[in-house]
């Protein structure tokens, strides 16, 4: 009886040892993202954006990718809006020593929101995804990229950044 519950106790060591070093051992993300940002909430019309970067890595679904989205809704943030006029641009930064400079960016994309697209469906508006090189673009650093979101109201453009995080690009 002794032995059985050694045996026991060994296999329940062995069994947590191996779901402790399988939890440790999976793989970092490959990506680093913020999604639906509120960059403005005006009487008439709420402002988010998405602000997102990848850097590619073998045996993961990745690639040196940096993202970019706009949506409009209505005030409070609540149901989507459908606009004529959207925009978004983005910035892929890096860091070099203590500063942040710009490593790419991209031009100014136009559309409407109101159309149902991408993973999420609802007020999406446009959008971008751009291939900013990797460390191949500005060298090994820590990346992060700033989206620029804004909507036109009508008499003005309402918005603002947000910025995805950073992580280290090899």
């Amino acid at each position: 009886m002794a032995k059985s519950r050694l045996a026991l106790k060994a296999a329940l060591a062995a069994v947590i040892a191996f779901l402790f070093a399988l939890t440790l051992n999976q793989p970092a993300y490959a990506w680093t993202w913020k999604t639906r940002a509120t960059v403005y909430n005006g009487a008439a019309l709420c402002v988010q954006g998405t602000a997102g970067i990848d850097h590619r890595r073998p045996g993961v679904f990745s690639g040196n990718l940096a993202y970019a989205d706009t949506y409009a809704l209505r005030a409070g943030c609540g149901t989507g809006l459908t606009t004529t006029r959207a925009a978004v641009r983005l910035d892929v930064y890096y860091r070099t020593g203590s500063a942040w400079k710009i490593c790419r960016s991209t031009d100014w994309k136009y559309g409407p929101t109101g159309i149902s697209g991408g993973d999420t469906g609802g007020p999406y508006g446009p959008s971008q995804v751009f291939d900013y090189g990797g460390s191949a673009s500005c060298g090994a650093a820590w990346y992060g990229t700033m989206a620029h979101s804004y909507v036109w109201d009508g008499t003005a453009w309402h918005g603002g950044s947000v910025w995805s995080g950073q992580e280290y690009v090899p």
